[in-house]
C-alpha cells in the first residue's frame, strides 16, 4: 500500500474514532470531549475524501467544497461574533447547496419516474417541519426557509444516485429535522437529542461521501477492471 492509501485508511479510522468520542461525550454529558472531537472528526473526513479521490471531476470538486464548508460548520460558529444558530444554519445551508449541485448532473443521467416520485415524501417532511417551526424562527426565518429548500433538494437528488447516497441524504435530513425541533419547537422533547443529531450527522456524511466516491469515471473503472492495463486504439 502506498503513502496515499495509508493516509486514506488512517483518516477514515480517525474519523470513526473522533465521531465515537463525540457521541460518547454527548451521551455522558462530557461536553468538552464532544466539542473537541467534533471538528477533529470533520477534519478527518475531509482528509479521507481528498486522499480517496484520484481524478477531480466537477462532482468531486463540489463535494470537497461541501465538506470544507461542513468543517467550518463544525469548527467556526463558536468563534464568530454572531448568533450561533444563525452561523450554523447558514454554513450548513451552503453545504447542502454544494452537495445538491454536485449530485444534480449524476441524478440527471439516471433519473426515472420512481426517483422523481421521491420528491413527494422528502418535500412533505421538510414542509411540515418548516410550518411547525416557522412561528418560533423569528429573525432566522429567511435562513431557515433557504435551508429547508437546500436540504430538500440535496435529499431528493441523493436518493436518485445510489443506495449509499440515498441513505446518507436521508440521515442528514433526519439530523436536521431533530435539530430543527430542538431549536424551534419548545414543546418538543427528544431524549438525548444532541446525540441523535450527531449520530445521524456523522453516519449521513460518511454514507454520502462513500456513495459519491463510487462515482469513479468510466475510463478509470475500465482500467482498474483490467488490472491497470489500458487498451489504446490509434487510427492511422
Amino acid at each position: 500500500m502506498g503513502a496515499r492509501g495509508q493516509v486514506r485508511r488512517a483518516a477514515w479510522a480517525a474519523f470513526a474514532t473522533f465521531a465515537v468520542l463525540n457521541l460518547v461525550g454527548l451521551f455522558t454529558d462530557q461536553h468538552m470531549v464532544a466539542a473537541i472531537a467534533q471538528p477533529l472528526a470533520a477534519t478527518s473526513l475531509l482528509t479521507a475524501f481528498v486522499a480517496s479521490v484520484r481524478g477531480w471531476t466537477p462532482t468531486f470538486v463540489l463535494t470537497g467544497i461541501g465538506l470544507a464548508i461542513a468543517w467550518l460548520t463544525d469548527t467556526v460558529p463558536p468563534l464568530l461574533p454572531i448568533e450561533g444558530r444563525l452561523a450554523t444554519a447558514s454554513l450548513f445551508m451552503l453545504t447542502m447547496i454544494a452537495y445538491a449541485v454536485a449530485l444534480a448532473p449524476v441524478w440527471a443521467r439516471s433519473r426515472d419516474s420512481l426517483r422523481i416520485l421521491l420528491a413527494v415524501p422528502y418535500a412533505g417532511v421538510v414542509i411540515a417541519l418548516f410550518v411547525a417551526c416557522a412561528d418560533n424562527a423569528g429573525s432566522l426565518m429567511p435562513v431557515v426557509l433557504l435551508y429547508a429548500v437546500a436540504l430538500t433538494a440535496m435529499s431528493f437528488l441523493a436518493a436518485g444516485v445510489n443506495s449509499l447516497t440515498w441513505v446518507g441524504g436521508t440521515l442528514l435530513l433526519a439530523s436536521s429535522s431533530v435539530l430543527g425541533m430542538t431549536w424551534f419547537l419548545p414543546g418538543a422533547w427528544v431524549p438525548h437529542a444532541e446525540f441523535w443529531v450527531m449520530l445521524c450527522y456523522f453516519a449521513g456524511h460518511a454514507c454520502l461521501v462513500l456513495g459519491i466516491l463510487r462515482l469513479v469515471p468510466a475510463p478509470a473503472r475500465a482500467g482498474s477492471d483490467l488490472g491497470g492495463a489500458t487498451l489504446v486504439i490509434v487510427e492511422s
